[in-house]
């Protein structure tokens, strides 16, 4: 009897223990609730002074801070950053703007598509989905609350027209409507390779001796529910009346533009993007490889994983799920042959360094 009474108080000391715990998280999502609330307030600021929406030094020294904060009351300083991080970055998505009254047509309707189409529309620019199929973009349109509009419709009607297509698709979707155009628009495209995209806009302004400008975007990162903060490749094909204004549009939208040519851009993805993806790729293949080898039970391999392990098989899993936009970003990637070479040659290197060791 005397073991259950200390069990029983054991009981109801945690219990009330626990209760206090859940009075303070609930006051913390108030403050969190609050500092939203401020934050709102500095969204309008922001756009009524054409400010960026996301500012990284200040997030940096922010978080500094409140990491030196941390330590003095005790608490880890990277949890007070991690939770720091995580409030700004949701910050930033409540304050998206659009800096002027830009009528925007979204081509495609995939997870990019949606995306764009979803953070323009909740920044205030007037956006409306078009595409090949009418059912499937009027569908879109209605889930990222833009309109939809048919394909001929959308270009007569947009300053802005952002195709979110594959290279194939873009190859003859470019030519097809390009009569269409009006030379105070701005049409851009989300490719992952850019040099076969500016050799084919090149050719129209040449065949045509006119047209509007043309910018090909390439955001470096997957369908997320908020990007802000994230950078967007920029290749100015031809873009002089329009540039100041997509700096203000892609500002609003707290994403940092980077500015590079076709050849360069390409390069750096071949090691970035291409090259990332093969040796994720040759880890999966040889993983498994590797078990059957030795015989490796599957019940032993789900159990002893390691934290970064897991981090790994998250990212393979993320990465299978994409396997169609790898695969062609793997095939356009005019430098993928020697992305391959230099894995080769870091294998036999490895190769050699371990022979000696």
């Amino acid at each position: 009897m005397t073991h259950v009474g200390h069990g029983e108080r054991g009981q109801a000391a945690a219990e009330s223990l626990r209760a206090s715990l859940l009075r303070i998280d609930k006051s913390i999502l108030s403050l969190i609730a609050a500092r939203m609330n401020i934050a709102d307030v500095l969204g309008e600021v922001k756009k009524e002074s054409g400010m960026s929406v996301y500012d990284p030094s200040r997030e940096i020294t922010v978080a500094n801070l409140l990491a030196e904060e941390a330590v003095k009351l005790g608490i880890p300083p990277n949890l007070a950053k991690e939770i720091y991080f995580m409030v700004a970055r949701e910050t930033r998505c409540r304050q998206l703007y659009c800096p002027e009254t830009v009528r925007i047509a979204v081509y495609g309707y995939g997870g990019m598509g949606r995306m764009l189409a979803s953070m323009l529309s909740r920044a205030g620019c007037w956006v409306a989905v078009t595409g090949r199929s009418p059912e499937k973009a009027r569908e879109a349109a209605k889930a990222v609350g833009a309109k939809y509009m048919e394909q001929e419709y959308a270009i007569d009607w947009a300053d802005m027209v952002i195709y979110t297509v594959p290279t194939p698709a873009l190859g003859e979707l470019l030519p097809r409507h390009w009569s269409l155009y009006r030379e105070s628009m701005l049409i851009a495209d989300i490719a992952s390779v850019k040099t076969p995209v500016v050799k084919l806009v090149e050719r129209l302004y040449r065949e045509h001796g006119t047209g509007p400008e043309y910018a090909s975007l390439h955001p470096l990162f997957g369908p997320l529910s908020c990007p802000a903060g994230e950078n967007v490749a920029v290749v100015p094909v031809r873009l002089e009346r329009w540039r100041e204004r997509l700096d203000a549009l892609l500002q609003g939208l707290g994403l940092v533009p980077v500015y590079i040519d076709a050849s360069q851009h390409d390069k750096a993805m071949a090691v970035n993007q291409v090259l990332h993806h093969l040796v994720y790729e040759l880890y999966g293949r040889a993983s498994a490889m590797l078990a059957r080898e030795l015989g490796v039970e599957p019940a032993a391999l789900k159990q002893l994983v390691t934290w970064s392990l897991r981090q790994t098989l998250s990212t393979l899993a993320r990465l299978e799920s994409l396997k169609p936009v790898i695969e062609e970003i793997r095939a356009e990637n005019p430098y993928t042959r020697q992305a391959l070479e230099a894995l080769r040659e870091a294998l036999e290197e490895l190769e050699r360094e371990t022979a000696r060791s």
